[in-house]
């Protein structure tokens, strides 16, 4: 089957989206599909990704504007070179909010990913928030005739405010392989189990400010903390971690980082941390599980829905929680690698890429059979 992907950024900068795509496309080529994606990017350009065809589409200087153009732009291209093609999946709203009313124009069957509840995020203010629901309930009633999100928490919110059935499809990844150059160790001079690591986009709403001011304040000597991300849209708030981590040789930015470079810095880690606000089920949290790792989180509904009992909670925007956490890291970590261990068993067990394709190609025939 060919399906449609539109949306997300560059699929060779693994992001969130960008992550999901990736490895789901992926495996929908070994399972004989033929996947077809239309991702943001700073060039125009064509090429093929492990089976499956990308499209690199520019975007404009304007991040209210792109997401909305590229969407629109994408589906005319499809229209114009895959008219075969009919199952189009719109990850969030923003790309479908042009795209997903052309589409169903054309009677092309309309899917939203949902991928967080985006009104929640931090950096928006009381009139953004109110766009932003306006968006939600737009992109959910107009732009896609059917809905999916990646957690439970936001199935449930679609289901109860929008009175529309939501699929559940989560995120995934894929077990840990072997590592063949773990060189980021020397290069950032951090070893094996000494450090904390912060493994994300550097935005408010994730919190990084927070980490950084707990850890100041917990004391701990013998382990350090990596902030792996970055965010070329914001380099004020990336500025400003920086401040206040300077001078602290403990505290240690990597840039964004990928491949061989973030699968060591996640295998070797003392703890995993995700104090964030919101969250969707964040693959980089079931890629640390996988490695086996603690993890110290937000008890926000997505971390326990990936984690269950298996965390060491914070609360979210909160630096006395985070402070104690660490500590608690640092002091009790022989007894709280059993936790990591059932981290392990949980993701082997429900979150792998051929168990999440498989779900999700159920979901695509069982809508296709209701649009017949």
């Amino acid at each position: 089957m060919k399906i449609a992907f539109i949306g997300g950024r560059d699929i060779h900068k693994l992001g969130g989206i960008e992550a999901y795509t990736y490895n789901l496309c992926t495996q929908l080529v070994k399972m004989g599909h033929e996947p077809v994606v239309f991702c943001e990017s700073d060039r125009e350009e064509e090429e093929w990704v492990n089976g499956f065809h990308v499209y690199h589409q520019k975007s404009l200087d304007s991040k209210y504007k792109t997401k909305p153009y590229l969407g629109l732009k994408a589906v005319k291209r499809l229209l114009k070179e895959y008219p075969d093609i009919q199952f189009y999946h719109f990850n969030h709203g923003g790309p479908a909010f042009l795209g997903g009313p052309w589409a169903r124009l054309h009677n092309k069957t309309t899917l939203i990913q949902q991928h967080g509840i985006e009104f929640r995020r931090t950096k928006w203010n009381k009139f953004q928030r109110f766009i932003m629901k306006g968006t939600e309930l737009y992109s959910v009633k107009i732009c896609g005739k059917y809905s999916t999100s990646v957690s439970l928490e936001q199935v449930e919110r679609t289901e109860r405010v929008y009175h529309k059935h939501c699929w559940y499809i989560p995120t995934a990844v894929n077990l840990p392989g072997e590592i063949k150059d773990e060189s980021a160790l020397g290069r950032y001079g951090i070893k094996h189990e000494g450090y904390y690591l912060y493994l994300g986009r550097l935005v408010q709403d994730k919190n990084p400010d927070f980490l950084i001011k707990a850890y100041l304040a917990s004391g701990v000597k013998d382990r350090k903390l990596v902030i792996a991300g970055s965010n070329d849209q914001e380099p004020t708030y990336v500025d400003y971690l920086r401040r206040m981590a300077q001078g602290n040789e403990n505290i240690v930015f990597t840039g964004a980082v990928y491949g061989d470079d973030k699968e060591t810095l996640m295998k070797h880690c003392a703890a995993f941390c995700i104090p964030s606000t919101i969250e969707g089920l964040a693959i980089t949290l079931l890629e640390a599980m996988s490695y086996g790792r603690i993890c110290i989180a937000s008890d926000i509904p997505a971390n326990k829905e990936g984690l269950e009992d298996n965390a060491l909670w914070v609360k979210a925007e909160d630096v006395d929680t985070l402070c104690e956490a660490l500590k608690n890291a640092d002091q009790h970590f022989e007894r709280l690698k059993q936790d990591g261990e059932k981290n392990y068993q949980r993701i082997a067990e429900g979150f792998t890429w051929p168990k999440v394709a498989r779900q999700y190609m159920d979901m695509v025939n069982e809508i296709i059979n209701k649009s017949r």
